[in-house]
């Protein structure tokens, strides 16, 4: 007690001898130390990062109730760090168009975004051994492909500013026709839906007729009979209700298209460690997820075809040949244009799955 009175005698004839000016000094670094905190404070709650991230899919879809969670994952594994991220889901376009979701995010018109990789094969060519033909089997021949390529993913989309968080699959591209089909000759003359290169030079090698119908035109091209067969997925199917027309759908596995979810490097780096790593750590999770839900989607979607009326089935063993050449064709016509890198992925995925 003596010594605290003592010590503020001693303060009190230490503040009656300072000059003015010093005690202007004093008043000064006072301040300064006070401002400096109100700062730190400030920084501390500025280190809030928001995130949108543009999706083309409707919320219902697997794909965003997969987004969602991994964005409300992110929020919660964050919340009580420095770099808590918030993260807010725009499905169905409601953010950029689905054409301008890629460049939307790198010109910063979106801090984050998902995309089908197939749909960027002009503009990033590695990106379209995604939709090689009849190159897998299933998922998991895609899912070794998607091992073998994901390091030249990375860099491709490094190169462009962004940072890849996850990717996920669609359910299968399998055929779907009127009538049974046991070769390829059976497509001769059969209008045939195209609705990108590869479906165009699959009419093409089979000798149907191409007939181009977008995926927002497909359920009045099936009801209003202009094809006879077309290459689309179990989901595609039930949301154009093919049955109106079609009978016949077989699990050829014609590719496994893969949607991949990016975020801006730059918003990425704003980031601490710590919230770096919960973001990367719930991104494996979403990829693991949703790989089980697609398997899951595609079970569910193939049972809603069978129930109403469409026959499902596997492909005849000289339908599967067929196709199986047909792929080695598409290959063949690939490696005219393909990078080094592109040829070396495809070499590792085909080695490694020899080896199985």
């Amino acid at each position: 007690m003596l010594e605290s009175i003592q010590g503020k005698l001693s303060f009190s004839r230490l503040s009656t001898h300072l000059s003015a000016y010093s005690r202007r000094r004093f008043v000064g670094f006072c301040m300064l130390a006070s401002t400096s905190a109100m700062a730190f404070t400030v920084n501390v709650y500025a280190e809030t990062v928001d995130i949108r991230i543009a999706t083309a899919y409707a919320a219902d879809n697997f794909q965003t109730m997969n987004l969602q969670q991994f964005a409300n994952e992110v929020a919660s594994a964050t919340s009580a760090t420095n770099g808590q991220v918030k993260m807010k889901v725009f499905a169905a376009g409601s953010l950029l168009k689905p054409a301008e979701i890629f460049s939307g995010v790198v010109n910063e018109k979106a801090e984050a975004g998902e995309v089908i990789m197939s749909s960027l094969a002009k503009e990033i060519p590695v990106f379209g051994l995604d939709s090689l033909p009849f190159t897998v089997r299933g998922y998991e021949d895609a899912h070794q492909l998607w091992q073998a390529s994901r390091a030249e993913v990375e860099k491709a989309l490094a190169k462009r500013g962004l940072k890849l968080l996850y990717s996920v699959p669609w359910p299968p591209q399998n055929l779907y026709s009127k009538k049974p089909l046991s070769s390829l000759a059976d497509f001769k003359g059969m209008r045939m839906r195209s609705y990108n290169p590869a479906s165009e030079r699959i009419a093409e090698l089979s000798m149907a007729t191409a007939v181009p119908v977008q995926v927002i035109d497909l359920e009045k091209a099936i009801a209003s009979d202009k094809l006879d067969v077309m290459i689309t997925s179990s989901w595609t199917g039930v949301e154009t209700k093919a049955w109106s027309k079609m009978t016949y759908y077989y699990q050829a596995h014609a590719w496994i298209p893969k949607n991949i979810v990016f975020i801006s490097q730059k918003v990425f780096s704003r980031l601490d460690a710590e919230a770096q790593k919960k973001m990367m750590d719930a991104a494996q999770a979403a990829e693991k997820r949703g790989w089980a839900m697609s398997r899951d989607s595609d079970a569910g979607f193939e049972n809603q075809l069978r129930n109403n009326k469409i026959k499902v089935d596997r492909v005849d063993a000289l339908l599967r040949n067929n196709l199986d050449r047909l792929g080695e064709q598409f290959v063949r016509e690939w490696l005219k244009t393909a990078s080094n890198e592109e040829v070396a992925i495809l070499l590792k995925y085909t080695t490694e799955r020899s080896m199985k």
